[in-house]
């Protein structure tokens, strides 16, 4: 049986909002990373699915990109210019170090939801593993558990240094000694019939491509410095100007907004209750200014400026930041989505359709995909044979922020979501086709 989870986005904390809680070291509890309890439900379904008696014998997790999020931290507002990673010229050696460090934090602040998706923990005192002792209480002992890990565009950095992936290995598979590289890719060979990759692959902002139009996973994407340098940067910056906590705390929150583009509503919306339009109009002016004055940014646009019919992913950009800056916090959002051909679209199964119809993807019925957030499961097509072939996807343990139905409201929520392939008998005995399931459960987030 597979079980995919994706969209962890465990950080560093220096972007969380925080709330008191006696029960959490120093009296604090992280608001922004997802609580060791969210694992503890996770992982007691899973057990309770094996303990049906349909003859599970093996349960391979698959981590499916963005566990580890590099990219949502205040750290690289204070490393040096040539140790970031989207740092033209860069230097490599300082850049494994920073990304060493920050890895480090993140899995020291969220050491105990790590120990569960890892199966050990390190022993108070002497730093080594031990097998976790919660999780082996409640897996059945006759079931072999595997993990997979397969980075994504916020973890994207993992994969670059070996001194990184040594410790992905080691805290997230369970599997001291391992430094080799991760795949990006996840081909099950036990008759599940399943691909699975993050998904970022879909987004032009988040993936750069070879020239033959394959992913070219070393290359920064424009997404890396955009998810740092404007988003995370409006919550530093917000702090540094001394507005109020709310604020601060909102901001925080920008990244978490889905869909994404709903996220100016949202800055408009807190503008309109806090009624801080000038502070505001500053704050967005500086940041995208200095967004745009990045050696990176300006490589990327001219590398991405295509002579075309229709605009491409760096005019889609170059109208959205010009957009932001002159009508500030009124801008009308649909007037942008119409201008910079920015709204929803299908790419997503238009990728998992791709994949599926790859000559080496015969026999594969089931694309699973992350990145967007969004627990969703679309029929892709049925072939000339009468196999179904599907796309699914594995949505996030993240807190979401979304529109209200009605006025410019936001209402945040937390969301749970993984999805399950079974293989041959495993569903039920005498059942050979793969069977999938997804679970998605929502909660109010205070």
């Amino acid at each position: 049986m597979l079980a995919i989870i994706s969209d962890l986005h465990f950080t560093d904390g220096t972007t969380s909002n925080w709330g008191s809680d006696p029960r959490c070291p120093g009296g604090r509890r992280d608001l922004f990373n997802v609580s060791p309890k969210a694992f503890r439900l996770f992982f007691s379904d899973i057990a309770e699915i094996v303990g049906r008696g349909n003859g599970i014998r093996k349960v391979k997790m698959i981590y499916a990109g963005d566990i580890f999020d590099l990219l949502r931290t205040t750290a690289w507002f204070d490393a040096p210019q040539s140790a970031l990673p989207w740092s033209v010229p860069l230097a490599p050696a300082k850049l494994e170090a920073e990304c060493g460090a920050l890895l480090d934090k993140i899995i020291e602040n969220n050491a105990k939801a790590l120990a569960w998706l890892s199966g050990v923990e390190v022993a108070p005192g002497t730093g080594a593993l031990r097998p976790f002792a919660e999780l082996a209480a409640i897996w059945p002992k006759d079931v072999a558990l595997e993990r997979v890990y397969l980075p994504g565009n916020h973890d994207r950095l993992v994969n670059l240094f070996p001194s990184l992936r040594a410790r992905v290995w080691s805290r997230l598979l369970g599997r001291g000694g391992e430094a080799k590289e991760f795949s990006n890719q996840y081909r099950d060979p036990d008759g599940h019939e399943t691909f699975v990759m993050h998904g970022h692959e879909s987004d032009p902002f988040n993936c750069e491509f070879t020239a033959d139009g394959r992913p070219d996973y070393a290359a920064i994407p424009i997404g890396e410095p955009m998810t740092t340098c404007l988003f995370t940067r409006l919550g530093y910056e917000a702090e540094l100007r001394k507005m109020s906590p709310e604020i601060v705390a909102r901001l925080r929150e920008v990244d978490n907004v889905r869909p994404t583009l709903a996220s100016i509503r949202f800055v408009q919306d807190m503008i309109r209750r806090a009624r801080i339009g000038k502070e505001m109009t500053s704050l967005i002016d500086r940041v995208v200014s200095e967004f745009q004055g990045l050696e990176f940014y300006k490589r990327w646009h001219k590398a991405h400026d295509r002579w075309n019919l229709g605009p491409d992913e760096a005019d889609q950009l170059a109208l959205a930041l010009r957009a932001i800056q002159l009508l500030g916090t009124h801008l009308p959002v649909g007037l942008m989505e119409k201008a910079c051909g920015l709204a929803s679209d299908d790419s997503c199964q238009a990728l998992a359709l791709k994949c599926l119809r790859n000559p080496v993807a015969v026999g594969e019925t089931h694309c699973v995909l992350g990145h967007t957030h969004e627990p969703a499961h679309t029929p892709l097509m049925v072939d000339d044979k009468g196999v179904q072939k599907h796309y699914l996807n594995s949505g996030t343990f993240r807190a979401t922020l979304t529109k209200a139905f009605s006025g410019d409201s936001f209402v945040e929520f937390q969301r749970m979501s993984w999805v399950v392939i079974y293989g041959p008998d495993e569903f039920q005995p005498g059942e050979r086709r793969p069977m999938y399931e997804m679970w998605s459960g929502l909660r109010r987030h205070n």
